[in-house]
């Protein structure tokens, strides 16, 4: 998807990456400067009411929950085509997967007991809620490499 140029209050910097459902923007809200991710779903996906239903119920979802290893949703809207949009807190660091390619080897075992409990704390508080998922995406605390 190109991006557009703004999208609400927000305008789009650059794309982060793309995943199952659509495309991920870094963007800034013009007025405070608020830095935010914005995933836009797949124009194709997007222009199905169902599939617009269970985007929307993602974000739901991770505000039931309200777990520091979630990342926050702030906002959800639709493009002036009718595609959904959701704005969540922008994360700062290195994913998982780029610092498996970069060279860097394997992360240290510390690192990987750590996420690791991260990871089941966010599920035992998922499932606590009633949240039942299709899939899992190592959330706020796992898949940003904090370069501290």
């Amino acid at each position: 998807m190109q991006p557009p140029e703004q999208i609400g209050p927000y305008v789009i910097i650059r794309k982060i990456g793309t995943g199952g459902m659509g495309d991920v923007f870094e963007a800034r809200h013009g007025a405070i400067e608020r830095r935010v991710a914005i995933k836009v779903l797949r124009k194709t996906d997007g222009q199905t009411a169902d599939f617009n239903k269970r985007f929307i119920n993602e974000a739901r979802a991770v505000n039931i929950v309200e777990h520091p290893g979630i990342v926050q949703i702030f906002d959800h809207g639709q493009l002036p085509d009718g595609t959904s949009y959701i704005v969540m807190e922008y994360l700062h660091g290195v994913t998982l997967t780029t610092h498996m390619k970069s060279g860097l080897g394997r992360l240290p075992l510390e690192d990987i007991l750590r996420i690791s409990r991260q990871l089941a704390s966010v599920l035992a508080a998922a499932h606590a809620k009633g949240i039942i998922h299709r899939e899992l995406h190592l959330g706020k605390s796992s898949t940003v490499i904090d370069p501290k």
